[in-house]
């Protein structure tokens, strides 16, 4: 047997090998203890009195899914080696055949049980071409799969990154010698990612094992490439995935808003902030769906919101019309209860191992569809339904669900782990095939008769104990006890020997053996054969389930969206291609329903940009007055309104937004020995770097992880540079406690000033959370200081030092002396600022050549006497 494992086991060296043997999956060597800690499982030995006993653990299969999906999921990868033939098969004494029937990975866990509804677990593969990269992902468990690219040579594209975070694959395919190119950049943005270097023939588009509808042999086409290494991927760990052709879907990067990963963790779209968690998020915020289907939609329209108006108000009218209609909705949510998971059950179906209850929660999905159909089809609704673009109706597939429900009972029993799909029997409906009725009944009628000779034999022999037994491999027999082998009658014929029995067999036992076995063997191949008749029709109707599964989704998408909408109040925004945007009352949706519940009322507020007028709005206001509330809230308002929701304000006018950047909280990253401000500054970087007219940019504190000054520079800077950069334009909110970037609206006609409203009373500070014109006078920070519970001694120190600071710091009139330079000649103010004469131009090419000076290199090169770049 360990011959056996070694054998297998070299097969799939760097994977860990569940062998099964009998209801167990053992682990040996190595893997057992490498296996046991992870799985906090016991870890003992195999041959435990030899002077080297081989290190063991093991697991139930049926309990072994949950183990498979944590050790995929710590960026392992599985084998299973499964029974492949019945232990009667292989006859007694004789080794049972065994092999690998499955390598699950961390992007290929085929078995959804225990993933969230919403959550999908992909496997992505990126192909470096000419000039391009591909991108292809598929999720394993529904079967979706699509492929971009994007144009780039040397380094990987910034929007194919952000693409790549957007997706964030449990497991990224690469070429052999890549992977060094991304290692940084999945370290930074996707540190659970496994990248899997494979090779290069994985990407030859002609060696795809299946050819995908939408897929062509198209060697110079990247998104090909990489497409082909996800199949020949699959192949190789999941052939069974491979059962039904998958479709392949091209889409374009510029189809949908870009939400690069800062932002959507700033904006807490998926998880939170605090513990990474779904709570007091958006999505679970806006999340009323009743259905798998839907809560993945949901998280699919929230990923990528739209661009193009037309299709904004197309979906905005389905809502609409869900949002209006409540007794339609009522039904419509009630009929989507029974609704099951369509697409990742389908899937299954498509394995040549699906079970019998994988086909049975297909009908009973397929069954509710007339229902779902029905509700939005009654009364007077039923011709604006008939004639709504933006809401789909799922076509009923009634042929199949009849045979179905012909053919197979209610509940079929579950299938035990590697016992190949439809090893059980019992799943067919008596009376569905006559052949098989038959069948049944003689295998019935034969163990009635064996029961009939147990008792026969009792009575003949005087044996009391005497049994008929079954055994897998030596089939029916009589079992004596030791103590009755006196008894035992001459025409016996002794058949097996155990411990405390003997077991016999008769002419007339071994001629009933033949017949029961035959019948019941014969039975069960009928009811496979059956049974894969059945899957087969259902997987030639794929087109027509696929398009019910998407429909399905979609519509508990939408009547999510309404739900919310109609029971919250919220209004439907107005989304074209202009550039303004323009809030009448908005609400942060998560902080209200958060404050809703603690009994507090939030304080709405209004918000105008626009490149034409008010391009850049400059924000102050002391400490928790709600500006980084406020930010997240125009954000999260202009998102919304372009996945076709409803949005939390009075009105709503928004100019669609091709990208929202933020720059919003505090975090490092210390294992790349990147502090707070590094990290600001690489993402203020990328925003200056990647911003167009049509963005949308919320920046938060800029410059506060390092010196005042140097802060205020790199603030002021900033701003100047979005406000100025010819072309660029993107509508801004600025957040700050420089209260000197207050004066930059006198000499900036498309930055205006507003600030948080807070009021002193009786020496405590009441936030009012109220936006107001103009810059804020005071930031509070001392009194926040006090209510955080600072001691006394150091808040009245801080006040002597505010007072000596203010007082030196601030003009004649009032004004800090920074800001005072506003009033000068842009020359002049700009020497005031920053201090000392402007270079002439010979002392600026000195400087230009300094800064590109690598100091390391100069001291290497001046220590070896040889010239520097500077040298004459």
């Amino acid at each position: 047997m360990m011959r056996q494992y070694l054998s297998i086991k070299a097969q799939v060296p760097d994977a860990f090998l569940f062998y099964r043997m009998g209801d167990f999956y053992e682990l040996f060597f190595d893997d057992a203890e490498c296996a046991a800690p992870l799985l906090d499982i016991a870890l003992t030995t195999r041959d435990k009195n030899k002077p080297d006993p081989i290190p063991m653990c093991g697991v139930p299969v049926h309990s072994a899914d949950g183990y498979i999906r944590r050790l995929a999921e710590l960026g392992h990868r599985v084998a299973l080696c499964e029974q492949v033939e019945a232990a009667s098969a292989s006859g007694p004494r004789k080794l049972v055949k065994r092999e690998v029937v499955e390598v699950v990975t961390p992007g290929l866990v085929g078995d959804p049980t225990g993933l969230e509804a919403s959550r999908e677990v992909a496997l992505a593969a990126l192909a470096v071409g000419e000039g391009v990269f591909g991108l292809a992902a598929m999720e394993a468990s529904t079967g979706n799969f699509r492929a971009t690219l994007a144009e780039g040579a040397g380094t990987l594209p910034p929007a194919l990154g952000d693409e790549l975070e957007r997706i964030a694959p449990r497991e990224l395919l690469i070429a052999e010698g890549q992977g060094d190119a991304l290692g940084g950049f999945l370290a930074t943005h996707l540190p659970e990612t496994v990248l899997r270097e494979v090779p290069e023939s994985s990407f030859a588009a002609d060696a795809c094992p299946v050819a995908p509808h939408g897929f062509r042999a198209d060697a110079a086409d990247a998104r090909m490439a990489a497409a082909a290494a996800v199949l020949v991927y699959l192949a190789a760990h999941q052939p069974a995935a491979l059962g039904q052709t998958p479709r392949l879907r091209l889409y374009q990067l510029g189809d949908a808003m870009i939400l690069d990963g800062s932002t959507r963790r700033h904006l807490e779209l998926f998880e939170s902030q605090e513990d990474r968690t779904r709570a007091g998020t958006l999505i679970e915020r806006l999340d009323e769906t009743r259905t798998p289907l839907g809560a993945r939609c949901l998280a699919r329209w929230m990923a990528y919101p739209l661009v193009q108006p037309e299709a904004i108000r197309t979906r905005q009218d389905a809502v609409a019309h869900l949002a209006e209609r409540d007794r339609a909705r009522s039904r419509l949510r009630e009929a989507l209860r029974g609704v099951r998971d369509l697409e990742r059950i389908f899937a299954r179906c498509q394995r040549p191992g699906a079970e019998p209850r994988d086909v049975a929660a297909l009908r009973e999905s397929l069954a509710c569809l007339p229902e779902v159909r029905l509700a939005l089809e009654k009364d007077e609704e039923r011709l604006l339904a008939e004639t709504l673009p933006g809401l789909p109706r799922p076509v009923p597939v009634p042929g199949l669900v009849e045979l179905l429900q012909e053919a197979l009972v209610d509940e079929p029993r579950p299938v035990p782990r590697g016992s190949r799909g439809a090893g059980e029997t019992g799943y067919i409906r008596p009376g569905f095939r006559p052949e098989l009725d038959r069948l049944r009944e003689a295998a019935t009628k034969g163990r009635d008769w064996m029961a009939g000779l147990e008792t026969q034999e009792r009575e003949r022999t005087g044996i009391a104990n005497l049994k008929v037994r079954f055994h897998p491999v030596h089939g029916y027999s009589l079992e004596v006890s030791k103590a009755n082998l006196s008894r035992v009658p001459e025409e016996y014929e002794r058949k097996q020997t155990l411990a405390n029995a003997e077991r016999f067999t008769t002419p007339a036992l071994r001629e009933m053996e033949a017949t029961v076995l035959g019948a019941t063997e014969r039975a069960a191949a009928r009811e496979r054969e059956l049974f894969e008749e059945l899957r087969q029709g259902a997987l030639a109707q794929a087109g027509e389930i696929r398009s019910a599964a998407e429909a399905v989704g979609e519509l508990d998408a939408l009547q999510s969206l309404a739900e919310v909408a109609r029971r919250d109040g919220w209004v439907r925004p107005h989304v074209d291609e202009g550039t303004e945007l323009r809030v009448k009352a908005g609400r942060h949706p998560v902080v209200e329903a958060m404050m809703s519940r603690g009994g507090e009322d939030y304080v709405p507020n209004d918000a105008n940009l626009d490149p034409a007028t008010t391009r850049l709005l400059l924000i102050t206001g002391p400490n928790m007055s709600g500006k980084s509330t406020y930010l997240r809230q125009v954000a999260i308002l202009v998102l919304l309104a372009q996945m076709g929701s409803f949005v939390p304000a009075e009105e709503a006018h928004v100019g669609v937004v091709d990208r929202v950047f933020t720059r919003v909280g505090a975090s490092d990253r210390l294992a790349r020995g990147e502090s707070t401000f590094m990290v600001e500054m690489r993402e203020t970087a990328e925003i200056l770097s990647q911003a167009s007219p049509r963005s949308l940019i919320i920046l938060d504190e800029i410059g506060r992880g390092t010196s005042t000054f140097d802060g205020l520079s790199i603030a002021w800077a900033v701003a100047e540079y979005l406000h100025d950069t010819p072309g660029l334009g993107a509508r801004t909110l600025f957040a700050t406690h420089y209260h000197e970037l207050a004066d930059l609206a006198q000499t900036r006609p498309g930055v205006q000033n507003a600030h948080f409203e807070a009021r002193e009373w009786q020496e405590e500070v009441l936030f009012l959370r109220r936006l107001a014109e103009g810059p804020a006078n005071r930031s509070y920070g001392i009194q926040v200081a006090r209510l955080a519970g600072l001691p006394r001694v150091v808040i009245e120190r801080a006040r002597e030092i505010l007072a000596r600071l203010e007082h030196d710091e601030l003009a004649a009139d009032g004004r800090p002396r920074l800001a005072a330079a506003t009033d000068r000649g842009e020359d002049e103010r700009q020497l005031a600022l920053f201090g000392g004469e402007a270079p002439s131009a010979a002392e600026h090419e000195v400087l230009e050549a300094l800064r590109e000076l690598d100091p390391e290199r100069v001291a290497r090169t001046d220590a070896e006497g040889q010239p520097g770049p500077c040298s004459s």
